[in-house]
């Protein structure tokens, strides 16, 4: 009898969510994940179509977000693992890892900036490299990538600055992979130590959007609070005049619609951007040119007062082929590249 019920409530399992799964209406995106769910694909005679449709039913699945919760505190917080995924969980932040060390990215990545650098003969070239922020944990938690590889290797090109002795961990988000743009003010000293623009002190506002979901919330599958993202603002970006390709009736400096969307952090600079300039008529002639990552958009902002004009290149969208012939005549400009150790170690994503 107790075999029949077990039995019964199996079949009755199986038919209720085979019935869920018609009625209800197949979502396009996760909201959690940020990324597009699959849909049905169309009928192919080969064995590509089974793997398709496999994930069609995987994306698909009722209450899906739920059971991917379920199973992530099952992981946590029974089994006692570390991670789930690769996610790991430590004094409340959340923490991908980034293992192991590619050296063939690397090598990728100094070719990559070797070549930029000879399209500007007369610039004044610089490399800033982003510890991504599993370099603040504690070295036996997870396996990591080879930070002083990394370092070893790019600190050459260029006039190098480094900034991890001004980061700590509390510098990064608790749910998102990024940096905090209010916690940054040391490491633009830190710049002006070696770029020379002349920084000063400048009295910014800062404003608060409090229901920040990072990126590593939603892969994590566990609740977790929210973060806090700060934006900072200055009378001197009120006089400033921005030119995005993509978007051309964005003409500020922070693009507000994007808190509510899927991903906040794109508030800086309109997140994915792949050309933007920049004018300050309130600077004489400082010229500078950002190569940079999405590390970037929240750094970027505070560098505006000390440049005439800062262009900013999102390599990862648009090749050299291209972005030369927009940044137009500059007169013995600062380089940047800026770029964080996670896309050091994956630099397949950068044009040539």
């Amino acid at each position: 009898m107790k075999n029949k019920i077990i039995v019964f409530l199996f079949v009755g399992y199986l038919g209720l969510f085979s019935i869920l799964g018609l009625i209800l209406k197949d979502k396009e995106i996760s909201s959690s994940e940020r990324r597009k769910l699959a849909s049905f694909p169309k009928v192919e005679l080969n064995n590509n179509y089974i793997t398709k449709v496999d994930k069609y039913f995987l994306d698909q699945f009722p209450f899906r977000d739920g059971f991917r919760s379920i199973k992530a505190n099952y992981n946590y917080k029974v089994l006692r693992k570390l991670d789930n995924n690769g996610i790991y969980l430590k004094d409340n932040y959340i923490f991908k890892s980034n293992y192991p060390t590619n050296e063939k990215s690397i090598s990728k990545f100094i070719n990559h900036l070797e070549k930029i650098s000879s399209l500007f003969p007369d610039g004044n070239i610089y490399t800033m490299i982003i510890p991504d922020k599993n370099y603040y944990l504690d070295d036996d938690y997870f396996l990591n990538i080879d930070y002083n590889y990394i370092y070893n290797k790019v600190e050459n090109i260029g006039n190098f600055i480094d900034v991890r002795d001004v980061l700590s961990l509390s510098s990064y988000y608790e749910t998102d992979t990024h940096w905090k743009q209010e916690k940054l003010n040391e490491v633009v000293i830190k710049m002006d130590e070696v770029m020379n623009f002349s920084y000063y002190d400048i009295l910014y506002k800062e404003n608060i959007y409090d229901k920040f979901y990072g990126v590593y919330y939603g892969e994590s599958a566990v609740d977790r609070k929210p973060d806090n993202l700060v934006y900072l603002t200055t009378s001197i970006f009120d006089q400033v005049s921005v030119k995005y390709l993509e978007n051309s009736n964005l003409k500020e400096i922070y693009n507000l619609f994007k808190l509510d969307g899927l991903d906040s952090y794109e508030v800086y600079l309109d997140g994915a951007s792949s050309f933007i300039e920049i004018s300050n008529p309130s600077v004489s002639s400082k010229e500078l040119v950002v190569f940079r990552d999405s590390f970037g958009s929240s750094l970027v902002p505070l560098l505006v007062p000390y440049y005439s004009k800062i262009i900013v290149i999102d390599d990862r969208y648009i090749s050299s082929n291209y972005f030369m012939d927009l940044v137009g005549d500059l007169k013995k400009p600062d380089v940047l590249f800026l770029y964080s150790t996670l896309l050091v170690n994956d630099s397949s994503s950068l044009k040539d």
